[in-house]
């Protein structure tokens, strides 16, 4: 009788890699590719050239996809660039820097875990199993509030509804000339208010998420041509969160094509606009003429719909239960819950501006509301918002020593412009800090005309806001003479 004498290597064939590895591995390089982009694109459609500073800490995670070292380095960049941003920073980098606060809290407990044989996987694995509940509740966060601020009369109104002047802009920013009919407007404030409830619901049902995704894909990708391309690609990239890993771990084979394809794509998106920013933007006479935003848009569009298609299509492919919400640690459910903090500061009195409500047509100001709920005003526990100003006239004196002028969006509009008290302190306060040399300001405020010849001396305006309220409170003009309802951003 004879015996093998082959070793026992030969007889046990290698044992192919953990799903779990793979799969958490390969959504990293999906979900760190879109995050990257969207960082990068918020600079697209106005400062190109300011993507320099995205890809400082994006481009290691864009050359080592998967390296837990290099998407580390990106979010701790990700959070300082939006904590930069605030208080006026743009719904998506809210919403990026509640999403880096989540992978930094998950990143600490991973590592603090890191040596315990529980057979739970690396660190990689515990990182995303930490981190994947708290920023997909900040998104629910965030689509919740996007819709509940929506619900005021003057979204709904054709003549002044946000969703008019953002299917105008998008008319508009892609050479074409047509008007908008009121009933078409009224027709998108309804849809989208329907639309965003539909994601929200169907994204927060784990068994009808396949759908959610669906329907947010395409409703973005709609919305992406009026430059809401940032906000799309950062909600694209939260979409993976909500995705099995074992639907990576199946896609990895096709993620080398369709990344290498939205990375040149968006290579030209981002020459693109420079090109566009440096003959003079998108005129007549720029570079590309009235319609280079529409070649940048369409630069994105080829960058991430690859992408899409295959997740999507390996989703519906996907036969098994999508799981639900991990609710440990409890700590890290901090995050979502100071998300939803933000969402209602509108109505606590507190600041109109980074608060979701972006587009919205959202007043909660003067101690009344244009809201569909009645009673929200009784919820305001800070004064901010009922003492106002009016300011009929701002001459600013400057020398050569004044820096570049902070500019809020309501400064802008048309003269006579109401404001809160503290809004006007705070822009003297940056006035101040830009070097201004002098602010002579005309203004009523409690039913009494004032004429200040310097606001930088001024005992009351001149006295410098509390730090928090510098770097965290912003608000909109309440009415000027462009409108009260006019759609503000």
């Amino acid at each position: 009788m004879t015996r093998s004498v082959l070793p026992a290597s030969e007889h046990t064939a290698e044992p192919g890699p953990d799903p779990e590895e793979l799969g958490t591995r390969e959504q990293l390089r999906w979900f760190g590719t879109l995050w990257v982009i969207a960082a990068a694109a918020h600079f697209t459609d106005e400062r190109p050239l300011g993507v320099l500073s995205a890809l400082a800490f994006g481009l290691p995670l864009l050359a080592y996809p998967t390296s837990a070292a290099a998407f580390g380095l990106f979010v701790a960049g990700a959070a300082v660039t939006a904590a930069m941003a605030l208080p006026e920073a743009a719904n998506h980098h809210v919403l990026s820097l509640f999403v880096a606060l989540a992978f930094g809290g998950a990143a600490a407990r991973a590592w603090a875990r890191r040596n315990r044989a529980d057979g739970r996987g690396g660190f990689l694995v515990r990182w995303f199993q930490a981190a994947r509940t708290p920023a997909m509740l900040t998104l629910l966060v965030v689509y919740l509030f996007t819709v509940f601020h929506k619900l005021n009369t003057a979204f709904f109104d054709p003549a002044t509804s946000c969703a008019g002047a953002l299917l105008g802009n998008m008319i508009k920013d892609n050479g074409l000339a047509i008007g908008v009919d009121p009933a078409v407007v009224w027709v998108a404030a309804i849809g989208t208010v329907l639309v965003e409830t539909a994601i929200l619901v169907l994204l927060a049902v784990p068994r009808t998420r396949r759908w959610g995704l669906l329907l947010g894909i395409g409703f973005h990708l709609v919305l992406a041509p009026a430059s809401f391309w940032d906000f799309a690609t950062m909600v694209f990239a939260l979409y993976l969160l909500f995705v099995p890993t074992r639907v990576f771990a199946g896609l990895a084979p096709r993620a080398v094509r369709a990344r290498r394809i939205a990375l040149i794509a968006f290579g030209v998106h981002l020459l693109l606009s420079v090109a566009v920013s440096l003959s003079g933007g998108a005129s007549a006479n720029s570079l590309f003429g009235l319609r280079s935003h529409t070649l940048i848009v369409l630069a994105w569009y080829v960058a991430v719909i690859p992408m899409l298609v295959a997740l999507l299509r390996a989703c519906f492919a996907d036969r098994g239960p999508w799981p639900g919400y991990r609710l440990r640690p409890a700590w890290l459910l901090v995050v979502p819950l100071l998300a939803f903090v933000n969402g209602a500061v509108p109505y606590l009195g507190l600041k109109t501006v980074s608060s979701y409500n972006m587009f919205s047509n959202l007043h909660t100001e003067q101690g009344a509301t244009n809201h569909l709920l009645p009673g929200l005003v009784g919820l305001q526990l800070a004064p901010y918002q009922l003492d106002t100003v009016t300011l009929t006239r701002v001459d600013l004196r400057t020398d050569q020593n004044t820096g570049p002028v902070s500019e809020p969006n309501w400064v802008r509009e048309k003269p006579p412009t109401t404001v809160p008290w503290l809004e006007l302190r705070l822009l003297v306060a940056d006035w101040r800090d830009d070097g201004v040399a002098g602010v002579r300001l005309e203004y009523e405020r409690g039913g009494q005309a004032h004429v200040v010849p310097d606001a930088l001396t001024d005992p009351e305006l001149g006295e410098p806001p509390a730090w928090w309220q510098r770097h965290l409170l912003a608000f909109r003009a309440i009415s000027s003479g462009d409108g009260p309802d006019k759609c503000r951003w």
